[in-house]
């Protein structure tokens, strides 16, 4: 996992920002990428986005990181979307009830305005 920029002291705030998830996202490979994520919130995006097409699966603690990261972000007024889910990880999220609450979409969205802060296996 590599976190190419790195939190500043006082405010940051960008566009969106975007990290691509590309292995599991369970109890076993959470460390990193919880510190990619914290990370990710520390510079006060509008928008975070998880790109978890390269995911190949997501446990209990995967789903509990997610929630936490959503609920971060919503206290300072910003969002959280995940990214290009496979079906599995679809029927994970509805069957754990939360994916009306975490935001998702099907696909890439427009790259323009965007940063990216680098990728966090999953």
């Amino acid at each position: 996992m590599s976190v190419v920029a790195q939190p500043v002291a006082g405010p940051v705030s960008v566009p969106v920002l975007e990290i691509y998830l590309t292995d599991r996202l369970d109890r076993a490979s959470l460390a990193p990428v919880q510190a990619a994520l914290d990370t990710a919130v520390r510079l006060r995006p509008d928008r975070l986005v998880v790109d978890m097409a390269g995911c190949v699966g997501i446990d209990a603690a995967g789903v509990a990181l997610l929630l936490d990261v959503h609920r971060q972000l919503l206290r300072v007024g910003a969002g959280l979307t995940l990214r290009a889910l496979s079906p599995r990880l679809r029927r994970i999220l509805r069957i754990s009830r939360v994916e009306q609450v975490l935001h998702v979409v099907p696909e890439e969205v427009p790259r323009s305005g965007h940063t990216t802060i680098g990728s966090a296996p999953c």
